[in-house]
């Protein structure tokens, strides 16, 4: 928070206060013509008015009257909660709250007030709920809660009346000229002497003035504009202690060590190693400003959200009314918009974790429910490689010798499932793993570069040598090589970026020493690296001159703004904390970034030297990466697929969504079934609402007719589909990783939206005659299996027979209607947030 001698508050747009969050060091003596109500979050505060000091720690309430000279001191992290209030627009409300002051001290109350401390801090927590959601007239609503607040303040806090003890305009323009002064000359030899001459004084009666209507002394007042100032050139350049300290106005280091132990205990030195240190090795490279959701992300706010009503639906509760609709009408010429053949390839390619978890027989039973109902044809996992899957071993004579027990019953089992490896060529076995090599996941898995690429390119010649013979060339060159897994950051590639340079080449030649058909490409980086790096150009720069271009381009989308923070770390504790990588990545506001990644890919490609023209696949892509997120077991991710698929339709080679389930062991396993796994089913086999909108993906037709917001015409041999969807994004502070509105129980408050949209097609030009409507619908009440457990009580552990029934109840709803047709037909359906609908009209 910035200091100010006299602070202009600037409100916040349409709204007549100015509510904020901070964390703060110190703020020197200011004042303002608004009151301010502090709510510390996190950490604890020094309160300095002029006739008070108070330490005010976490949940504590604090009211500053107007005009009220006040400085903050705190020597931790901390998070407050700040709503200032201009008197100018209180006295609109009541003419007399000019004449009023407030006592509103949670730190020195009594018990007996307790209850309308709550009553405050429920007002200020639904303030900022509605402040961050900013849906349609949350201002009135803010407003109605201030109007609130004021009846709470003049009833419950009010002090005697008086008449305010107001600096009169010439002590408040002498103060200003001094503080002025000060802010404006604080990195120079400040002269009191001078000052007392210029306001013609004498400088003891100018000590006593400052100090009487300041609240402090004059050289004291000096020292802490001085230290607000330094303390962030410390913190946040590499300048030395003594060029920090000639930049704010100190004679020499011997005086400003002083006055910095004065105010932080500490010397500068210390101060800095102590800042530094504390720094979370997941935290980015460069020092950045100060965030307060570094503190705790996911908790950040747990002291003010609790204060608000619980929303936990019970069993026996209806699901929240909607607090508006959203109305949507399109006309749409069914004969004069009879579009491109579609080719679907969203259904080309799924994933799963890693190549061993192929064999377990729940996974398999996935993959078969997921061929039965979709259909898809290629698969992708990691670690074929890995020393489970005990293919790499040396003879005694130190030989490359390979065992394809494990690989051959993963492939067979494969291919009479329909499905063709997409085959990621990762990661290291053991006895290949040079001394940089590193693990990643629970179940280990060895990243870096081979310590021998010899080897490593034998191991890869014989392996593809083998299944040409096992299965035929026919066979092997319908299949995808993939090099390696997301080399463009540390966690699976800690190596530099030449040595991935080499890898992929000599890979690639390898694999195209044995049949030049074959399909080598990658390299798997992610959609953030595509968006703020060269990375991809350089590499196909440095690629193509040495005569390797790779036939497939393959990348990852998961919507960050920022860098993997992780960059540092060389190992991290996937057992303890499972989503290291993610709690401080935040995630992208913007609601068309898998568009952005892909219209980005495909200039960075086409800008390639020479004629290239490599397949494009986004061989992984979710809302997040995280395998902890609570909102993947909810209807958002079915409105999620159903919308990027259908705005990117076609637009790549594939989309394989990761991952097909939540039995994988990247991560330790969860105890609980809705643990926000990345899987379209639970890890006993349950479908999740992103099963079911792939589900009815599939039941597109491939003549494609027309598309807008929310809504996807296709035709086919049966008749008319249109799939509509009701898309809410996730909210700023969810984004920001702050978990404080979502629990095991109630996960959809934490979305922008929360109104309905009632959609109206009218269809023209259509054949005339009876027709069957068939109706599938996703939503919180049908085809969402977590929704059905929230209503069952949310019962843990499972049993046998509740596990039975989320199966069979948990599924779409399905209805059918005749309708007679003329030519037009006007389809009007209402979705709630994250609702997908398909609807088939089918002529009789």
């Amino acid at each position: 928070m910035q200091s100010y001698t006299y602070e202009n508050i600037e409100m916040d747009d349409h709204l007549p206060v100015h509510l904020f969050l901070h964390s703060t060091h110190q703020v020197p003596n200011h004042w303002h013509d608004s009151i301010e109500i502090l709510f510390v979050l996190k950490g604890k505060l020094e309160l300095f008015t002029k006739d008070r000091y108070t330490e005010l720690n976490e949940e504590d309430l604090f009211l500053i009257n107007a005009n009220e000279i006040h400085a903050i001191k705190a020597e931790e992290n901390n998070l407050v909660l700040a709503l200032q209030i201009p008197i100018s627009y209180l006295v609109q409300i009541e003419p007399q709250i000019e004449r009023m002051s407030f006592e509103c001290n949670s730190a020195a109350s009594s018990q007996e007030v307790k209850s309308m401390f709550d009553e405050l801090r429920t007002l200020l927590a639904e303030m900022m709920s509605l402040h961050i959601k900013r849906l349609e007239g949350y201002t009135f609503r803010i407003q109605s809660c201030l109007l609130n607040l004021t009846y709470l303040l003049m009833q419950g806090f009010r002090a005697q009346d008086h008449s305010p003890e107001k600096h009169d305009d010439k002590h408040r323009e002498r103060l200003l000229r001094i503080t002025s002064y000060v802010k404006e000359n604080y990195n120079k030899a400040i002269n009191i002497q001078q000052l007392a001459l210029q306001e013609y004084l004498t400088v003891p009666y100018l000590s006593r003035f400052f100090k009487e209507y300041m609240g402090t002394s004059f050289t004291k007042y000096v020292n802490a504009v001085r230290m607000d100032k330094a303390v962030k050139d410390l913190t946040l350049t590499n300048l030395s202690i003594t060029q920090i300290a000639h930049d704010h106005g100190f004679p020499n280091l011997k005086s400003f060590n002083a006055v910095f132990k004065e105010f932080y205990r500490q010397t500068p030195g210390e101060y800095r190693k102590t800042v530094l240190d504390g720094r979370s090795a997941v935290q980015k490279n460069s020092v950045a400003q100060f965030n307060y959701f570094d503190m705790n992300p996911s908790q950040a706010f747990e002291s003010l959200f609790k204060y608000l009503p619980n929303k936990t639906v019970s069993a026996a509760s209806n699901l929240p009314v909607p607090l508006h609709l959203h109305k949507q009408a399109h006309k749409i010429s069914i004969e004069s918009n009879q579009g491109r053949e579609l080719a679907h390839t969203w259904k080309k390619l799924m994933t799963v974790g890693k190549a061993k978890e192929v064999l377990f027989a729940e996974v398999q039973r996935h993959i078969k429910q997921l061929q039965q109902e979709i259909g898809f044809q290629y698969i992708r996992f990691h670690g074929i490689f890995d020393d489970e899957m005990m293919i790499y071993g040396e003879n005694e004579r130190g030989e490359v010798s390979l065992n394809f027990a494990y690989s051959d019953s993963l492939f067979d089992f494969l291919l009479a499932s329909g499905l063709k490896p997409f085959l990621e060529l990762s990661f290291l076995p053991r006895q290949l793993a040079g001394e940089g090599a590193t693990s990643v996941f629970y179940k280990k898995s060895l990243v870096g570069s081979p310590k021998d690429l010899g080897k490593w390119n034998q191991m890869i010649h014989q392996f593809i040598k083998h299944y040409i013979q096992r299965y035929g060339i026919h066979e092997v060159r319908q299949w995808y090589f993939e090099v390696w897994n997301e080399p463009d950051i540390h966690i699976f590639w800690p190596d530099t970026y030449e040595a991935y340079c080499e890898l992929f080449i000599t890979t690639f030649q390898t694999v195209k020493s044995i049949d030049p058909e074959l399909r080598v490409g990658g390299p798997g980086i992610l959609s953030l690296t595509l968006l703020q790096s060269d990375w991809l150009t350089r590499f196909l720069h440095d690629v193509c001159r040495r005569g390797v271009k790779p036939d497939f381009i393959s990348f990852h989308s998961y919507p960050y703004d920022e860098s993997l923070r992780s960059s540092n770390v060389s190992q991290m504790d996937y057992e303890t904390n499972p989503d290291i990588v993610f709690q401080n990545i935040e995630l992208s506001a913007d609601t068309e970034y898998l568009s952005l990644v892909i219209t980005k890919l495909k200039e960075i490609v086409s800008g390639a030297r020479g004629e290239y023209a490599p397949e494009l696949h986004m061989t992984e892509w979710n809302a997040t990466g995280s395998h902890r997120d609570l909102v993947n077991d909810t209807c958002f991710k079915a409105a999620y697929i159903v919308k990027n698929v259908l705005e990117n339709m076609d637009g790549l080679h594939s989309l394989g969504y990761w991952t097909a389930t939540d039995l994988l062991e990247e991560f330790k396993m969860s105890s609980e079934m809705f643990h926000g796994g990345l899987g379209l089913m639970t890890y006993n086999g349950i479908p999740k609402p992103a099963f079911y909108a792939f589900k009815l993906l599939g039941k597109l037709g491939r003549q494609f007719i027309n598309q807008g917001k929310g809504y996807y015409i296709t035709s086919s041999d049966m008749g008319l589909q249109v799939l509509m969807y009701a898309y809410a994004h996730i909210d700023s502070l969810y984004r920001k990783g702050d978990a404080s509105l979502i629990s095991r129980t109630n996960r959809y408050d934490v979305f922008e939206d929360d109104g309905d949209i009632e959609l109206a097609l009218e269809l023209t030009d259509l054949h005339p005659g009876s027709y069957t409507l068939k109706k599938h619908t996703i939503n919180r009440q049908n085809g969402s299996v977590l929704d059905l457990w929230v209503r069952m009580g949310a019962p843990h552990p499972i049993d046998a027979d509740t596990l039975d029934y989320l199966k069979q109840a948990s599924c779409p709803q399905l209805t059918f209607e005749q309708v007679e047709i003329t030519s037009t037909y006007t389809l009007v359906s209402k979705l709630s947030p994250h609702e997908v609908q398909l609807v088939e009209l089918m002529r009789l």
